[in-house]
């Protein structure tokens, strides 16, 4: 076995570890504390499995613009318009839930290509475009629906959006396609060399904002996917206004963090599939534990700033073994010139 193996073998278990770690600790406090288990029954996998495909699709979406810096707090907004609006023509055309959820996807790559045209033509700094655009999108989806929003409860030939299995049938075309995007095609070089610096970027012939409006782009489908499901499963979507449609998808920020850590052993698409799913076990634990809400919500805030402290900090201690060691070799140096 080579060493380009054994690397391999290496980050793959790294990767599958942290899931399964955070998994094990919860599954111990929670059978130590309630005498019962994380994952119970039947139906509790399968709300497992819900609640992973929705939230990782979220952090998907949400990565391609945060990953170079642009925090788009229209997504939550792009989310609610495309799947009320696309969500209540395929019903009008009697659609069924396949249907309606490549409607939904089509609005969706429209709205968020819009966000990315406006913010190149304009240049307005990311995060008041965010805000500009999603009190924008929720007045839109709240006069399209007339205040409704998307009702699915009771409409018929939805059962596949529904089902877990479908849900993970898409979440795997997804993480294949994003997978396929960070790591096999031109737009993985040009994020990365965004990321690094916009002005060098440009000036080595990457077109930037042709590569910004992708992300917008692609960014407003995956949140529309994400919210057919969260619609079908919970029987609809409320249009709401005054930015409360942000919640959902700045939720997803720590496990997209934890994501973009694991992707320095694998792939971004893979990192943040795995570091979603450690998140939702330890919510899960919080859940079962019986802690209230509000102090859920204060331990998992707590956990995403422990985590960015430590990410921040990460490399502190090898940063100071290396001056150590510099200054060692400066000392030896200046001693056998001395001699």
């Amino acid at each position: 076995m080579n060493n380009k193996m054994k690397t391999g073998i290496f980050n793959i278990l790294y990767v599958l570890f942290i899931p399964a770690a955070v998994f094990l600790i919860m599954e111990i406090i929670v059978y130590l504390a309630a005498g019962t288990h994380l994952l119970n029954s039947v139906l509790d996998i399968r709300n497992l499995l819900r609640d992973l495909g929705i939230s990782t699709i979220i952090a998907y979406g949400l990565s391609l613009n945060l990953a170079s810096g642009r925090f788009d707090l229209s997504l939550g907004a792009q989310r609610l318009v495309g799947t009320i609006i696309g969500g209540n023509i395929a019903i009008s055309l009697g659609f069924s839930g396949v249907g309606l959820l490549i409607v939904a996807v089509i609005f969706g790559f429209i709205f968020g290509f819009i966000v990315g045209i406006v913010f190149i033509t304009f240049r307005v700094p990311p995060v008041v475009l965010g805000i500009g655009m999603a009190l924008i999108y929720e007045s839109v989806a709240f006069a399209a629906s007339s205040g409704q929003g998307l009702q699915l409860f009771g409409v018929p030939n939805m059962e596949a959006l529904v089902n877990p299995a479908f849900t993970l049938i898409v979440l795997g075309i997804i993480m294949v396609c994003m997978y396929v995007l960070f790591a096999w095609t031109k737009f993985r070089y040009e994020l990365q060399a965004v990321q690094g610096s916009q002005k060098i970027a440009h000036e080595s012939g990457i077109n930037i904002f042709r590569h910004v409006v992708i992300c917008y782009t692609i960014a407003g489908a995956l949140v529309a996917v994400s919210g057919v499901f969260n619609a079908a499963f919970t029987g609809s979507m409320t249009s709401t206004i005054g930015l409360t449609s942000n919640a959902a998808v700045v939720s997803m920020a720590f496990p997209m963090f934890i994501g973009n850590y694991l992707a320095r052993r694998s792939n971004m698409a893979v990192g943040i599939l795995m570091g979603t799913l450690a998140l939702k076990f330890f919510v899960i634990g919080l859940t079962a534990l019986k802690l209230p809400s509000s102090l859920q919500i204060a331990l998992n805030m707590f956990a995403f700033i422990g985590f960015l402290v430590f990410l921040a900090n990460q490399n502190v201690l090898k940063n100071y073994r290396a001056k150590r060691r510099r200054i060692k070799e400066a000392l030896a140096m200046r001693q056998t010139l001395n001699a």
